[in-house]
């Protein structure tokens, strides 16, 4: 049978779906599973107030809206390198954009060119977890509190991972998540703003977001299920239409809150994630072992825990970048994203120019940095087959 590893997945169980659809269609299910989750973030996360919302993006859009209002300055920092979901939330905020730079190695900021940004004007600063490798996040709250600078946490792809014993989302003035496809924890779409300043407090109790039932994201959630698994991926991935694995900008759209049928899966998926964290981990560490010397991305200090969405390796060509994506994509080796938010058309409007700033940092991970899957469905057979790809590849462009 032919196998087609996919470079992300989202556990979704039947009781999840069961879950779901009946809180789409009952208004009873729905407030039960909201008060599940309401009770999950509480728990989990401590903050002083919360708004759901129909998407991570969405969720920063406001955050965003909200830091603008309360600094009284639309001037923030953002990672030159990430999702493009990113430039979206900023279109959407109508904010202003310094880019700093992001440090190959680690994932996370290049401390200088941040400073630079801080020193420029900006009175938010947005960190990004990617691929759920924390941020050095004390280095950066304290630069941040040195310039009088609200932080904002994204953590679209951090669900699972933690910084000095506490979850990523609890870092924050503001905090993000999402529960997008492929976001490790998911529920077709949604997303999750998280208030943990009191300068918040009120307005992020006040944001009144209508939800939709959500069928159609369910049915989604029903396609995901049922082809994930490597024995059946093959056959979306094989439908150019759907866009599996492809990263484009979305305009922005007018805000929405978590669907009926999000709130029912996050419901049953809340029980679900130490599994699949740990799962992702386990294997995390077995890749580790496998590659070879100086591929690797770790981050910054002992307080870090990723929480390994995926598994990010740096190349040391882009030659070696672009001949291990060819050969690996059927065992879920994934790309990076197609260029830095410094170079993504469109954008640049929105971006500040001053004086001498570069993104090197940015423009070497849209280059060589690739994923290695670091889900469930890894086996000992799918390690072994990009074990043997990466062996092949031309030693003299090394």
């Amino acid at each position: 049978m032919f196998r087609r590893v996919p470079p992300v997945h989202s556990p979704l169980s039947l009781a999840a779906l069961s879950r779901g659809l009946t809180a789409a269609l009952s208004e009873r299910a729905w407030r039960a599973a909201r008060a599940e989750i309401d009770q999950w973030v509480r728990e989990t996360f401590e903050p002083r107030a919360w708004a759901w919302t129909d998407s991570g993006t969405t969720a920063l859009t406001l955050a965003l809206r909200l830091a603008a209002a309360e600094r009284g300055s639309r001037r923030i920092a953002l990672p030159a390198y990430g999702c493009y979901d990113l430039a979206t939330a900023c279109d959407g905020a109508e904010v202003e954009v310094l880019l700093y730079d992001i440090d190959p190695e680690t994932l996370g900021p290049d401390w200088s060119s941040l400073e630079w940004a801080l020193g420029e004007g900006a009175v938010s600063v947005v960190l990004v977890h990617q691929y759920g490798i924390p941020v050095d996040l004390d280095r950066a709250r304290d630069l941040a509190t040195a310039h009088g600078a609200t932080v904002i946490e994204d953590a679209a792809q951090g669900i699972g991972g933690e910084y000095n014993r506490k979850p990523l989302g609890r870092h924050g003035d503001l905090s993000i998540l999402s529960f997008g496809r492929g976001k490790g924890f998911s529920a077709g779409g949604g997303g999750l703003l998280l208030a943990h300043s009191a300068r918040f407090i009120d307005a992020a109790s006040e944001l009144a977001l209508p939800s939709a039932r959500g069928f159609a994201a369910w049915a989604k959630c029903l396609v995901q299920a049922a082809f994930s698994a490597p024995g059946r991926f093959w056959i979306p991935a094989a439908l150019p239409g759907l866009g599996l694995g492809e990263t484009v900008y979305h305009p922005p759209h007018r805000p929405g809150g978590l669907s009926r049928s999000g709130a029912g899966l996050l419901a049953a998926g809340c029980t679900e994630q130490d599994h699949a964290v740990g799962a992702r981990r386990e294997v995390a560490a077995a890749w580790a072992d496998l590659l070879p010397p100086g591929w690797r991305i770790d981050p910054e200090g002992p307080a870090a825990i990723p929480g390994y969405l995926r598994f990010p390796i740096l190349l040391p060509s882009e030659e070696l970048a672009a001949s291990l994506r060819a050969s690996g994509a059927a065992f879920g080796v994934g790309p990076s994203y197609p260029s830095s938010l410094a170079d993504l058309s469109g954008f640049e409007g929105r971006v500040l120019k001053a004086g001498g700033w570069k993104a090197d940092g940015a423009r070497t991970l849209a280059k060589r940095l690739l994923t290695l899957p670091s889900h469930v469905y890894v086996d000992q057979r799918v390690m072994e087959s990009i074990a043997g790809v990466i062996r092949r590849l031309p030693a003299s462009r090394s």
